[in-house]
Order: C-alpha cells, then structure tokens, then sequence
C-alpha cells in the first residue's frame, strides 16, 4: 500500500468539504478528485491524504481510478468536466495537521517516497 497526497482548490471551503466527507463516510458513494494523471503505482486500497490551505488534514481510501465524460457533484451540483479522476469514499481519518506546500495534481506522501 503506497499513500499519496492532493491538495483542494483554495477556493473550496473545509465546511463544504466535510459534507462531501459524511456523504461518503458509510462507503455508499464516491467522490471524486479530477487529476491531470495519475501516477502509475497509484491503486484502489492505496491512502489518499487531503492538502487544504497548505495543511494536510487526514486521508481516504482510495477506491477507484477512472475516466469519465462528466458528472454533477450530487453535494454541491458542481458540474465537473470530463476526465481523469481519483474516487475515495469510507470514513475520512483526521490527523494532526501537517504544513505542506500546495500543488496541482497527485504526489507521493509523504514527500520524495514515491518519485
């Protein structure tokens, strides 16, 4: 199992954040991270942790690795464009929070593991 880390667009509020969080905490649905790759080791089962505002927060499970022509954010009604996109759902698993420098896209965590 490898862990990996993306960062929110600093427009996005944690609060609206979290409701996308329980929305998926009972493993009932899925949300999304669009990337403009994924990094080849990447997999389902893998950690996914969260960056917002130059703070890692926690982590997810990844559950899936997909292309997809579009969808509707069924907590926000985003409309999302189509894509590559990295889908994590369950519980979300808080940690103290880690300053880290944001970035676009998908990395390995913590920084340098996975080059």
């Amino acid at each position: 199992m490898r862990s990996w880390v993306i960062t929110l667009p600093k427009d996005i509020e944690w609060s609206d954040y979290e409701r996308e969080l329980a929305a998926v905490a009972d493993r009932s649905s899925v949300m999304r991270f669009r990337v403009p790759k994924y990094h080849k080791t990447a997999k389902p089962g893998d950690r996914c942790y969260v960056c917002h505002r130059g703070v890692v927060k926690g982590w997810m499970e990844i559950t899936g690795l997909v292309v997809i022509p579009g969808f509707t954010c069924g907590v926000t009604d985003k409309m999302w464009q189509a894509g590559k996109y990295l889908e994590r759902s369950g519980p979300f698993h808080p940690v103290e929070p880690i300053a880290m420098k944001s970035f676009q896209g998908i990395r390995g965590y913590p920084p340098g593991v996975v080059k």
